[in-house]
């Protein structure tokens, strides 16, 4: 498909408009027509090589529809840091792409300094989605099943609408969460001391709760060196900040809120210390360690290496975890959960969304010529069967429409054995699209680290409770 499309467009020279495609072009002045588009990322080569094959596919099928030669200059900008630097930067200079890879977080900065400039500078994607002519109905070249919204994973499309501006501002490419991996072959041997009665240890794993959980990192603890000489203690958890933002939203205690198009900081609450209080007994007891304590370094190394028995980190690096074939197996399960209600029985979600931005240097006609081509570009990378693609060249990201999971060539990955499809598999049918969102706003990504920084800093003794909070909340506070 790819070589078809390729070759037409080398050979196609004049073809007749499509009225699907026909984008304003009354009154052009003498800046940039529009036709080329800037987009950034933050993407590894894997997953860039794809997506460049993707651009020169739809830049075929433009030209194929429209006679129009556009282009798409397809930019990597560094990490996530970087790209949300040069972005904040660029509004006031002139200097923005069309379309910028970005977390919420850094979509809801960009909306703050709109207000901040009295400029809009973030398009509303809301108003692309319903378009007759180039909405997600109209086009089936560029999205076959002509599904829209509806097809998206209800949490993921969600998300981009969590902003303190009402509509939608940020669309989903693929998407991550945490799972639990664990030394299959340990494992077994700690079963037969612990409960001899378990039989299927994956549907244990699978169904065990927080709480009964612990008790088991507690038998582990108490019995480390009959498992292993080189075990340093049973479970390494990646992310400090998803531990406090995960237990918190599970056990229903305010994180961060809005009212009235105001973003609130709300962590600074009893119930949140008494859960520090409580996860700070199970690190003291060795129940666990973080990366905050354990020299700031992910579980996997330590996971491979087999000084822990589990760890808990983003399916997006869950290859990191793999031992390979000379390793031991292992298992994986959904994150034992705090809660048992299915209104809070729900997991973290991060991952990768895309934005559609203004360029101050140019008029908005130009501007509203290049977020037309920029959309409908984003409309192509989502559709079905881009989406498995480009998921399936991350290692380990999911895709972001349900149509995706039942496309023949996804749920036969699913079906695999090897490691990553396993990983994928349990993402798609165990926590199976139950994941959490809070309001997005200039402050959020604050809020992450620093309630992270509570968890590094109690367990190690650095700071009292109350003083984490209390600093934890200055910080945040003063980055509003």
């Amino acid at each position: 498909m790819n070589r078809k499309f390729n070759n037409f467009k080398k050979l196609a020279t004049s073809i007749l408009f499509s009225a699907s495609f026909i984008l304003a072009s009354c009154g052009k002045t003498s800046e940039a027509s529009g036709k080329t588009i800037i987009f950034w990322h933050t993407f590894g080569q894997d997953i860039q090589n794809v997506v460049q094959n993707k651009i020169e596919d739809f830049e075929a099928i433009y030209e194929s529809q429209t006679g129009e030669d556009i282009t798409i200059e397809f930019e990597y900008q560094g990490g996530y840091d970087e790209i949300l630097d040069k972005v904040s930067k660029g509004f006031a200079i002139g200097n923005t792409p069309t379309i910028a890879v970005a977390y919420p977080d850094h979509v809801a900065e960009y909306l703050a300094l709109e207000e901040d400039s009295d400029r809009q500078w973030v398009y509303n994607l809301d108003d692309f989605f319903t378009d007759p002519e180039i909405g997600f109905s109209a086009q089936e070249e560029l999205n076959p099943s002509l599904k829209g919204e509806e097809d998206f994973v209800p949490s993921f499309i969600e998300e981009g609408k969590q902003y303190v501006k009402d509509g939608t501002y940020s669309l989903p490419l693929m998407k991550s969460s945490e799972v639990l991996l664990y030394n299959q072959d340990l494992l077994v041997r700690v079963m037969k001391d612990y409960d001899p009665t378990v039989v299927d240890i994956e549907e244990y794993m699978n169904t065990i709760t927080w709480d009964e959980f612990m008790d088991l990192l507690r038998f582990i603890s108490k019995n480390l060196s009959t498992y292993g000489s080189g075990l340093i203690t049973p479970m390494v958890y990646d992310s400090d900040a998803n531990l406090f933002i995960g237990q918190s939203y599970q056990r229903n205690i305010p994180y961060v809120s809005m009212s009235g198009g105001k973003g609130r900081i709300d962590f600074n609450n009893e119930q949140a210390k008494a859960m520090v209080e409580e996860l700070k007994g199970y690190y003291d007891e060795g129940l666990f360690l973080t990366k905050g304590t354990n020299n700031n370094e992910y579980g996997s190394d330590t996971f491979v290496n087999m000084e822990c028995i589990f760890t808990v980190g983003s399916t997006g690096g869950a290859g990191y975890n793999d031992p390979g074939a000379a390793g031991f197996n292992v298992g994986i399960a959904k994150v034992p959960s705090s809660s048992t209600s299915e209104e809070y029985n729900k997991y973290v979600s991060q991952g990768v969304t895309l934005t559609l931005l203004k360029n101050n240097s140019l008029s908005n006609e130009v501007n509203d010529e290049r977020a037309k081509i920029g959309w409908q570009l984003m409309k192509y990378l989502t559709n079905e069967e881009n989406n498995i693609d480009i998921c399936l060249a991350s290692n380990g990201y999911a895709p972001v429409r349900e149509s995706c999971y039942t496309n023949e060539v996804y749920a036969s990955y699913l079906e695999e054995s090897d490691f990553m499809p396993r990983c994928a598999n349990i993402v798609a049918n165990e926590i199976n699209g139950n994941y959490f969102n809070y309001p997005v706003f200039r402050g959020t990504a604050t809020a992450r680290e620093q309630v992270g920084g509570i968890i590094t800093q109690v367990f190690l003794g650095q700071e009292t409770i109350d003083e984490a909070f209390d600093r934890a909340e200055q910080l945040t506070n003063i980055s509003m």
